[in-house]
């Protein structure tokens, strides 16, 4: 597996952030704001609410402590209420080019960006459009969490902003926005609310107006920080597994030490007036996807309505059930369709957007469209369509609150909505939901003269929708005296180290062969994950199946001999469950989220899906036509093609082998004559549950483990025996491939280069780092993202990445980078000069210890996350790999000289092999 598609799958993948190594070190000038230097006094304690303590220090900073025994990873978030809301003339994008600029270096700690790459884990910063946060993920300690609060409040005021990092910085920033450009919805999306706003910074985008970002200067940004980076406009939260009193300690001595400012934050004022007839608008650049995109006005996050105004949307765009899923994706006239409403401090939105095949009439397909639209304001909400609703949305929340760490930082949009209680309310006032409150706020909201898609229409007393506003004390008002739901107190400890991890295990067999291990793992809320593989044929009884095994999957919940659809969603979301099928190399892979007493309820759901599937002949058409159309849109997308091509470089299969790496248009031929009986025949014949093999994690009983899968896996024995298909490379062999992309803002580069080993080749220990130094280990230490990203600013996003089979000789080097296209040749100089030193001079002593040390905490904090695991234990059943074979590559790793890792760069990186391929419009003046 690719350490790539690891790091996406466990959540590790961060951005790569905005910063330029500082060549010395400048004090910044005197904050103006603040007064003399503030006597520390103890943290005042607030609340609890549901398990969530709240404390405010003196100097006006918010902190919220969320406790967790079950992790063995912290999390430090810490929220600033300014976004792009707060943007005045000029300035569209400072809030976010800040949040660049704050990874760079402070007065005190010096190079921040440089610190976080050589501590490891999983670090970022985000800006919205009302809070800008930061949080950094580190395994459990009193030195991570002591370093981490250091950090935060050092370059909470002491940030040195230097015009040199700001010139680096902007073109980072701007290709951000540029690869932003390359997506026809995400484009549409901005017009719409561009339009839909005509006062209100809501209209505008984040991202910022690419000339204010290449024209703001140092002495422009700075009073935006010193105004707004200040401790009574920012909350501070911390979750995880840490000691209370400690925290609380660190949190006096660090963010206690910092003055209470002396300035006033205004409130800003600026209210969206109603809108006063249909708007619309329209974008016509080079694409494959036909979309249509429309916004209503509504009401901020903490109005009584906000929820409502979910649920009604939940109700309409439920797959299968909901209206508009059935008035338009049953019936063709779109392929696929989505909604979303922000989490906002003032009056929001509802967006909705649907994509059309592209052989459709996109003018006709959208008056159909509109038509639908209109029919929210009259349809009937039946109690099992509520029900249904609150459901969907319940089972997220809940899901989402029992994961503490995700939780933590999604209350980001909470706090930056007004106070972190509303996400709470959010869930009560989805609970007490009434038919007749839907009804009304479909009557009240979606009215076409509050919507922006079309023209404008001269009309006569219309009743037209006012603005909604909350002001900030009607807030404290609403949430001061919350308590929320009584908390269970719950003791999780779990130490997640390999030895634990390995002595919390127990292996088990079902009579027909099938096999799993329980890891009693605590999961807060008492939650289960499972994870089951059932491996199918062989390379030639699988030959030309490629397509229909991917059918198969995306359609195992599509309704069964004895549930529809539409009661297999009702009962999985009823249960606050989760199930996904998906195709991962040669096995179906099944995935379940849900809860030790939910187990047994959901039994039947699961048993009637593996054992007696049906895969409905409309079900099949509406999968074909929603893929076509997000595979249309890849055909010229420049990331989608490099990626592609050098799968294809590396391909040694045929077209008709179940590996082989499809072009869009390939795959989109291929999936078009996939048929109904072919897809059930498959099901029929290659599901042999015998072959399969399983790993649940929670702290259930054994015995409930064993009768839940002896129930639903012992009955589905297809007739294909499962062989192992033998993976094998294509040489790479040094040639350069370009691809135009009329139109887009943003290009890209990859390239790669195969090998044969395995990882249990001797070699394997110093590429993994070799890799990790190039390109995918740290960020201010691997030396690609170095050069491309910090030094010359050239590329949003930079790296490597090292794929290996366990025990095949199968493997390879990838290389990729995003930039302006007319970057083109500093990216390829740059690249090339980047590897070049790599062969000729090797890596430093110096660079070698501090990666073995991003290396060790990265590999604590991947251990943290439930997605890592499944991946060991997979290697275990898939390739008979032990989970101590992941300590025992570490204790390689870590005994490591640079003279073998730069011997293995010399033996290895035959830079004359290396195959490129460039995707971009390089005509672009």
């Amino acid at each position: 597996m690719k350490k790539l598609q690891i790091l996406l799958s466990v959540g590790l993948l961060a951005a790569h952030f905005s910063v330029a190594q500082t060549k010395k070190k400048t004090n910044p000038p005197k904050n103006p704001v603040v007064a003399a230097k503030a006597v520390l006094a103890p943290l005042q304690e607030i609340s609890n609410v549901e398990g969530i303590k709240e404390y405010h220090l003196p100097n006006g900073l918010k902190v919220l402590l969320i406790p967790d025994e079950s992790q063995s990873n912290l999390v430090v978030n810490i929220v600033y209420h300014v976004g792009s809301r707060h943007e005045g003339y000029g300035e569209s994008g400072m809030a976010h080019l800040l949040e660049h600029m704050l990874f760079k270096s402070t007065k005190k700690l010096g190079d921040i960006k440089k610190m976080l790459s050589e501590k490891g884990g999983n670090a970022n910063g985000t800006t919205w459009l009302d809070r800008t946060n930061y949080y950094e993920v580190f395994p459990t300690s009193d030195e991570n969490l002591k370093w981490s609060l250091e950090m935060e409040a050092d370059r909470m005021i002491n940030a040195t902003l230097l015009q040199s990092d700001l010139d680096k910085e902007f073109s980072v920033v701007r290709n951000e926005f540029e690869i932003g450009e390359n997506n026809p919805d995400g484009v549409l999306t901005e017009r719409v609310l561009s339009s839909a706003y005509s006062w209100h910074n809501y209209g505008k985008s984040t991202i910022g107006s690419k000339e204010d970002i290449e024209r703001v200067k140092v002495d422009r940004l700075r009073p935006f920080y010193e105004k707004y980076y200040q401790p009574d406009n920012a909350t501070l939260v911390i979750a995880g597994k840490f000691e209370t009193k400690n925290a609380l300690k660190y949190i006096q001595e660090t963010f206690g030490a910092i003055p209470k400012p002396t300035r006033k934050l205004e409130p800003t004022y600026t209210l969206e007036p109603a809108q006063d007839g249909e708007r619309y608008v329209e974008v016509r650049r080079n694409g494959d996807s036909k979309t249509m995109g429309t916004a209503y006005h509504t009401v901020p996050y903490s109005h009584e309505d906000f929820p409502l105004i979910d649920l009604l949307l939940s109700v309409h765009f439920n797959n299968p059930s909901g209206f508009l899923y059935k008035n338009l994706i049953e019936t063709k006239k779109v392929a696929s369709q989505y909604q979303w409403t922000p989490t906002v401090r003032d009056a929001a939105f509802a967006y909705m957007s649907f994509q059309m095949d592209m052989e459709k009439d996109q003018i006709a397909s959208s008056k159909e469209i509109l038509k639908e639209l209109d029919a929210i304001q009259t349809t009937q909400i039946t109690d099992a369509d509520l029900q249904r609703g609150k459901s969907d949305i319940l089972k997220y929340w809940e899901n989402n609150k029992n994961k503490t760490v995700n939780f933590a930082i999604d209350l980001t949009e909470a706090i930056g909505a007004g106070d972190f209680r509303l996400s709470m309310l959010y869930r009560d006032r989805i609970e007490k939901a009434k038919t007749a409150d839907l009804e009304r706020v479909a009557k009240a909201y979606f009215k076409s003269n509050n919507r922006t898609y079309g023209l404008f229409i001269p009309s006569n007393d219309e009743e037209r929708v006012k603005p909604v506003e909350v002001s900030s004390e009607q807030i404290s008002s609403l949430t001061k005296a919350y308590t929320g739901k009584a908390q269970v107190e719950e003791n999780l400890a779990f130490e997640t180290t390999i030895p634990n991890v390995i002595n919390s295990t127990k292996d088990f067999a079902l009579p027909n062969g099938f096999k799993y291990s329980i890891l009693k793992k605590p999961v807060k809320g008492g939650k289960v994950n499972i994870h089951i593989s059932i491996p199918m044929g062989s390379e030639v009884t699988l030959k030309d199946k490629k397509y229909i095994a991917e059918m198969m999957a995306n359609l195992m919940l599509s309704g069964t001999s004895d549930l529809t659809k539409a009661e297999i969603k009702d009962k999985i979301d009823a249960l606050k469950a989760n199930i996904n099928f998906f195709i991962s190399e040669q096995a179906l892979s099944i995935r379940i989220e849900s809860y030790k007493d939910k187990l047994p309820e959901l039994l039947p759901i699961v048993q009637s899906v593996i054992n007696r599937a049906t895969f409905p002949q409309k079900e099949v058409e509406t999968s074909y036509l929603e893929s076509k159309v997000f595979l249309e849109n890849d055909k010229k997308e420049p990331q989608s093609i490099v990626f592609t091509g050098i799968n294809r470089f590396s391909n040694n299969y045929g077209a008709d082998h179940f590996f082989y790496t499809p072009t869009p248009q390939e795959k989109i031929e291929g999936l078009s004559k996939v048929t109904q009986a072919q897809i059930v025949d498959f099901y029929k014949n290659f599901l042999n549950i015998s072959n399969g093999y399983g790993t649940v994690l929670g702290e259930i009983d054994e015995a409930i483990v064993q009768n839940w899968l002896s129930q639903a896996f012992n009955q589905k024995t297809g007739t294909e025996s499962y062989l192992a298909i033998q993976k094998s490379n294509a040489k790479t062999t040094g040639e350069t491939k370009e691809e135009l992309t009329p139109d887009k803002e943003n290009a890209a580069v990859s390239g790669i280069i195969t090998f044969n080993f395995s990882e249990k080749h001797p070699d394997y220990p110093a590429m993994l780092m070799l890799s990790e130094m190039l390109g995918s280990g740290g960020f201010m230490t691997a030396r690609i993202p170095t050069r491309l990203r910090e030094k010359e600013g050239i590329s949003y996003g930079a790296g490597s990445w090292l794929e290996a089979n366990p025990i095949m000789d199968v493997s390879q080097i990838g290389i990729y980078a995003f930039f302006n296209p007319k970057a083109k040749d500093k990216v390829q100089m740059a690249l090339a000069e980047e590897l070049q030193k790599v062969v000729n001079q090797g890596f430093t002593e110096d660079e070698l210890k501090k990666a073995l040390v991003t290396h060790a905490n990265s590999e604590k904090t991947n251990l943290g996350f439930d997605n890592y695991l499944f991946y060991l234990y997979d290697k275990k059943f898939a390739y008979q790999v032990p989970i101590q074979a992941t300590e025992d590559l570490e204790i390689k790793i870590q005994k490591l000289t640079v003279e073998q890792l730069n011997q293995v760069a010399k033996k290895y990186l035959d830079l004359q092999k290396i195959s490129w391929i460039y995707a971009g419009d390089f005509n672009k003046k």
